[in-house]
C-alpha cells in the first residue's frame, strides 16, 4: 500500500510543483478550443451513426431484391437451358425444279441450300419431287405439284408445324421429347404426331368429302377435323375413301391417278400411261394399293428399315408385275440391296 502511495505522489509531483495559471482570458481560449473539438467529434459520431443506419438499410433492400430475383433467374436460365436451338432446314434436292416464293418473283432452290428464315411458299415440279430435312431429323418429301409453307417451322413464331396447301407430302418424324409434337396443317384438317412416318395429300378439286387424305406408315397419328379427332395406326387411312370423290350423279367418274411419287436423287422420272377402254378402270382399281406399297417402302427406306422396305417392294412386284410403278420399285429394290451388302 505504501509503495502505491509513493508512486502516486511521485506522478503528481510535477503538477503540485508547477504553477497553475488562473488567467481568465487563457482559460476561455482553452475552453473554446476544447468545446470546438468536442462538438466536431459529436457531429462526426452522429454522421457515422446515420451512415451506418443507411448502409444497413441498403443491405437489407439489396438482400430482399436478391431473394426476390432468385426464382426469376432460375426460371430464366432454366428456360434458356431447355430452349431449342434455332432450327436449320436443308434443301436436299429434287427431281425437276423446286421454287420458293416469298415475294413477287419465285426463285429456284439450290441443292444443299440452308433455309434459316422463312423461304415463303415452296413448290415442287409438276412431274417431280423434292426433299428437305431439318437439323432435328425431320424429313419432308414433296410429291409432284406440291405446295407447302414452312413459316410454322422457322422464325420466332415457329410451332413445329408445316402447312400443306396442295399435293402430296410424306413426313418422317423422329421421336420427340415428352410434350413435343409435330403437325401438318391442311385447308380442312390438322394431322398431329409425336414421331412416325405418314403421308398427307391435299386435293382442292375434290367436290365431295375432305380435301385431305392421310395414310399412316408407322406409329400413331391424330387427325383433327370438323371439331373431332380420329386416331390412326400403322396401315390406317383417313379421308382417302374413293366414294368421297364421286360426283352426285349416278355415273361415277373414274378416280384420278395419284400424284407422282418421290424418286431417289438422280433418278429419271418416267411418265406412265394407263390404257384406255375397260382395262383402264381395272388397272386404276389396284393402282391405289400399288401406290401405297411403294410409298410405304420408300418411307421405310428413309428411316433405315431396309428389310421392311424390301418386303413391301417384293409384295408390289409379285402381286402387280405389270404395274406402271414396277420400274421405280425395281430401282428402289436394287438400291436397298446394294446398301445392305455395303456396295
Amino acid at each position: 500500500m505504501n509503495d502505491d502511495a509513493s508512486e502516486v505522489r511521485r506522478l503528481l509531483g510535477p503538477l503540485r510543483d508547477r504553477p497553475v495559471s488562473v488567467d481568465q482570458e487563457r482559460l476561455a481560449l482553452r475552453r473554446a478550443r476544447v468545446v470546438s473539438i468536442l462538438k466536431r467529434d459529436v457531429r462526426a459520431l452522429a454522421e457515422a451513426r446515420v451512415t451506418r443506419a443507411r448502409r444497413r438499410a441498403a443491405y437489407v433492400v439489396l438482400a430482399l431484391a436478391a431473394a426476390a430475383s432468385v426464382p426469376f433467374a432460375l426460371q430464366h436460365f432454366g428456360q434458356r437451358a431447355v430452349a431449342p436451338s434455332a432450327l436449320a432446314i436443308t434443301f436436299v434436292g429434287s427431281v425437276g425444279q423446286t421454287t420458293a416464293q416469298s415475294g413477287v418473283t419465285p426463285r429456284t432452290l439450290q441443292v444443299g441450300e440452308a433455309l434459316h428464315d422463312d423461304p415463303g411458299e415452296i413448290e415442287s415440279a409438276a412431274n417431280g419431287s423434292a426433299e428437305l430435312v431439318t437439323s432435328a431429323g425431320l424429313g419432308l418429301n414433296l410429291g409432284g405439284a406440291t405446295r407447302i409453307s414452312l413459316s410454322g417451322l422457322v422464325g420466332a413464331r415457329a410451332l413445329n408445324q408445316v402447312e400443306l396447301r396442295q399435293g402430296l407430302l410424306t413426313c418422317s418424324v423422329p421421336h420427340l421429347n415428352e410434350g413435343q409434337r409435330f403437325s401438318v396443317q391442311t385447308p380442312d384438317a390438322r394431322v398431329v404426331v409425336h414421331g412416325t412416318v405418314f403421308s398427307v395429300r391435299v386435293d382442292s378439286k375434290r367436290t365431295h368429302g375432305s380435301e385431305t387424305c392421310v395414310e399412316v406408315t408407322d406409329g400413331v397419328v391424330i387427325v383433327q377435323h370438323a371439331g373431332s379427332e380420329t386416331a390412326l395406326n400403322a396401315g390406317d387411312r383417313w379421308g382417302c375413301d374413293a366414294s368421297a370423290s364421286a360426283p352426285a350423279s349416278g355415273n361415277a367418274a373414274p378416280l384420278p391417278l395419284p400424284l407422282p411419287l418421290p424418286l431417289p436423287d438422280g433418278a429419271v422420272s418416267e411418265r406412265h400411261t394407263v390404257p384406255h377402254s375397260g382395262a383402264r378402270h381395272a388397272e386404276r382399281s389396284t393402282l391405289g394399293e400399288e401406290s401405297r406399297l411403294l410409298q410405304d417402302a420408300l418411307a421405310a427406306e428413309r428411316v433405315g428399315q431396309r428389310e421392311r422396305a424390301q418386303s413391301l417392294l417384293n409384295q408390289l412386284l409379285t402381286r402387280y408385275p405389270k404395274s406402271p410403278l414396277s420400274g421405280e420399285a425395281r430401282r428402289a429394290s436394287s438400291r436397298i440391296a446394294g446398301a445392305s451388302t455395303g456396295k
